[in-house]
């Protein structure tokens, strides 16, 4: 019963990380307007205040008017997986991944729809491409912490990202602390890591 609690509050968790890394803000090869900008703002406003439909809506319109950007597409991908339309939401990640494949919210998110799936591999794969992009972005090592010791059953891997989330956010999370030292006093950690102690 321990177990499948701690793997209920790891989910949620993940899905918790993964909305960490929202809303994105908006980029463009030129200059953004100050109506853009405006609207942009408002539609984040809308998104804030949870009114998905009119955020989506204001999104889309965003997208239209300038394709090039990234941040509506991401925005509109994490409305989407917040209502638990994946198969959506990976549409919008991987169009904001088009214009900028560098787009770490958007990696980010597509782990975490891929982890939905059950496909772990494929989404330790999104989380390590925004680890690659940026090292310190403490989502992704939070949700392959979760993944490594969830799905893989790699309690040294989940340690390492446990520990970088902690020391990126300040340590502050109470949970994640607690996952480390369960982790750090299990028997499995201590027989892994014997040899390091003699």
């Amino acid at each position: 019963m321990i177990h499948f609690t701690k793997v209920l509050v790891a989910l949620v968790l993940l899905s918790v990380a993964a909305c960490s890394s929202g809303p994105q803000t908006m980029k463009s090869a030129r200059q953004t307007s100050k109506v853009s900008s405006a609207e942009f703002d408002t539609a984040l406003a809308l998104m804030k205040s949870g009114d998905s439909d009119g955020a989506t809506h204001a999104f889309l319109k965003l997208s239209e008017s300038h394709p090039r950007s990234t941040g509506p597409w991401t925005n509109l991908g994490i409305l989407a997986a917040r209502q638990q339309q994946y198969e959506l939401a990976a549409k919008y990640f991987l169009a904001a991944l088009q214009r900028e494949p560098k787009n770490v919210a958007a990696l980010n998110w597509m782990g975490y729809i891929t982890s939905k799936n059950g496909s772990f591999d494929a989404a330790l794969g999104w989380y390590s491409k925004a680890l690659a992009v940026r090292d310190d972005y403490a989502p992704a090592h939070l949700n392959m912490g979760i993944l490594y010791e969830t799905a893989f059953k790699q309690s040294a891997q989940a340690l390492t990202h446990y520990r970088r989330y902690q020391a990126l956010t300040g340590g502050d999370n109470i949970l994640v602390s607690a996952w480390i030292h369960n982790l750090e006093s299990s028997a499995d950690y201590v027989a892994v890591n014997v040899s390091q102690v003699n």
